[in-house]
């Protein structure tokens, strides 16, 4: 063991009869490791949010979405996909502004999404057990929220139409009278109070604008080569066609939650701050309490950049035990919450049972990171003071 460690353990928390500077120690120890428990579960909390909404997003509206479509491209585009490696599903929509009445005379301003039913309980995640298809009747379904608004229920009949495709100056649009065939819930923005899926056959019947479809949703067979996929897809596609990745999509939302994780690390990150200013005034206590030791080793021949050492190691030894014991207990939290789930959530609330915790590598490196630089600053700043202390000075000072 080199000699400055050895001289750190022995001066920690001022030793045998150190009164107040053990008591100061041992608020600086728990204060970092509030911090750091803190900070690790605040951003596991987040990551798990973040996490959770994203897999909703991705369920509801796939990997890659290709929109504003030339007219004359919208075939040779299907095609292309088709028989591109990296895709594996693809769903053609067509998205219109609509208006839906009920019996009881309910009307509701809605997003019309028009996509094929045989294919729409395999590629988005709606949480709907079954639909039963029918060929010849028309049919739709829309999300919990909507469904409270308008006071219907799965099997009732609704009129839909849209107003904008009206086929003639005077006179009312083309209306459809369509059965409830599901009611979804996403719980995630504002999905159940807005969209409507309609069969793709009734979208054309009804949006008689429009000369073919608006785009196509996909699904990629490798989620994480998605960025590669979309520069291919631009090279080849251009100006003809708008291709956009979930989060691009949502990019405002997912900008936003980064921003409120950046802004939770630099708020808790105070914890730790105030804990190493509590751990710098602690390793002053102790020098001023071993004052007459810190002489003796100067009169044996101890450079002032061995004592600077002594107090530094003795910083990082105090600030480091509450570190690591507030990462293990995070740690730990977190672990036992992925597999035990014994934090629940409300449903009414919530859209998850349990509180969801996720942490990557880099936010593990990340929060010690943060506590060993603050705890070697304050050591430094103690250490200072030490180095300033001559052997005439430390054996006036004991007298």
């Amino acid at each position: 063991m080199k000699f400055s460690t050895y001289i750190a353990k022995r001066f920690m928390l001022g030793g045998k009869g150190a009164g107040t500077s053990r008591f100061t120690g041992w608020i600086a120890i728990i204060g970092m490791a509030i911090g750091c428990f803190a900070l690790i579960i605040s951003i596991a909390v987040l990551n798990g949010f973040e996490l959770q909404v994203a897999d909703k997003i991705i369920g509801f509206e796939g990997d890659l979405r290709f929109s504003k479509i030339k007219s004359n491209m919208a075939q040779d585009v299907y095609e292309y996909l088709e028989s591109d490696s990296n895709i594996f599903q693809i769903v053609p929509f067509m998205e219109r502004k609509g208006v839906v009445l009920t019996s009881n005379n309910s009307v509701r301003m809605v997003s019309f999404k028009a996509v094929s039913f045989d294919q729409i309980n395999e590629f988005y995640n709606l949480g709907l057990d079954s639909i039963v298809v029918k060929k010849n009747t028309p049919q739709l379904l829309l999300g919990t929220l909507l469904a409270e608004r308008l006071q219907v229920e799965v099997g009732d009949n609704i009129k839909i139409m849209s107003p904008i495709d009206n086929p003639i100056q005077i006179g009312l649009p083309r209306i459809l009278n369509v059965e409830v065939a599901g009611i979804f819930q996403i719980d995630v923005l504002d999905y159940d109070d807005r969209i409507v899926f309609i069969p793709l056959k009734y979208g054309k019947q009804l949006f008689l604008r429009k000369k073919s479809v608006d785009g196509y949703d996909t699904r990629l067979i490798d989620r994480n080569n998605i960025d590669a996929v979309k520069e291919e897809m631009h090279s080849h596609f251009g100006s003809n066609a708008r291709i956009e990745s979930w989060e691009d999509i949502h990019e405002g939302l997912f900008n936003a939650m980064r921003m409120e994780r950046i802004g939770a690390i630099i708020v808790l990150s105070l914890i730790v701050l105030v804990a190493a200013f509590n751990l710098t005034s602690t390793l002053v206590l102790v020098t001023y309490q071993k004052i007459r030791e810190i002489g003796i080793l100067r009169t044996l021949g101890a450079s002032a950049n061995v004592i600077k050492t002594i107090i530094i190691k003795q910083g990082i030894l105090i600030g480091g035990i509450g570190a690591v014991v507030g990462l293990v207990l995070s740690i730990g939290i977190v672990i036992l919450q992925n597999y035990l789930g014994f934090l629940p959530l409300p449903q009414d609330i919530y859209a998850f049972d349990t509180l969801p915790m996720v942490l990557s590598v880099w936010d593990v490196i990340l929060v010690p990171f943060i506590a060993f630089l603050l705890i070697i600053l304050s050591s430094y700043i103690a250490a200072k003071r030490a180095m300033l202390i001559e052997p005439k000075e430390a054996v006036h000072l004991e007298k």
